[in-house]
């Protein structure tokens, strides 16, 4: 229970994260003197805020079916009476792993920001591509939301690489005491791993 309310509130976060509004916007009025050409451009940097938005749904999703994986596992171990070494490796890794996921959570939150950004600058390149009436070094401070926030998304991206390695390290854990159950006891069908 007390994962899922944290999980729940990572996802409300990110909610804010990928719902928070840009400083800088380009105006919509400027957006409507694009000629057909721009207005392709345009689409397709929305498009990128749509396939972030879908990320954003994987990445809570996967969250998601974690947490009701661990809920599965620890009830299976206060059932059993075997094999509670593999159970117990199995839930570090599962655990290792709803990081790694509320992590990805908030970079793909952050993406979708970004992707705003990046819309919003495609914009302003485009207004003055086409010779729109707007102001001298316009496209500077889309520029400087877009980077600003590129910046802190590669620091996420790393901080989620490195959970990514905890997981992976977790696993193998698990796989390793999985193996010296069987070793140890014989029992190769036992349900306690089977995937």
């Amino acid at each position: 229970m007390r994962r899922a309310l944290h999980l729940a509130v990572l996802a409300a976060g990110c909610a804010t994260a990928a719902e928070k509004t840009l400083s800088e916007r380009v105006d919509s009025g400027l957006v409507r003197y694009f000629p057909p050409e721009g207005r392709r451009w345009t689409y397709e940097a929305e498009n990128e805020v749509i396939i972030a938005l879908d990320r954003l749904d994987a990445a809570r999703d996967h969250g998601a079916e974690l947490e009701g994986e661990i809920a599965r596992i620890e009830e299976l171990r206060d059932k059993s009476a075997q094999g509670r070494e593999v159970y117990t490796a199995r839930l570090a890794w599962l655990e290792r792993e709803l990081e790694l996921a509320e992590s990805s959570i908030s970079a793909a939150g952050l993406g979708v920001h970004c992707a705003r950004a990046s819309l919003e600058l495609t914009k302003a390149r485009l207004a003055v591509r086409f010779d729109l009436p707007v102001e001298l070094r316009f496209v500077s401070r889309f520029e400087k939301q877009y980077d600003a926030c590129a910046q802190k998304l590669e620091a996420l991206k790393s901080e989620v690489e490195a959970r990514a390695q905890k997981a992976l390290e977790a696993k193998m854990s698990w796989r390793d005491a999985r193996s010296e159950y069987v070793k140890r006891t014989g029992d190769h069908d036992h349900g306690l791993w089977i995937e």
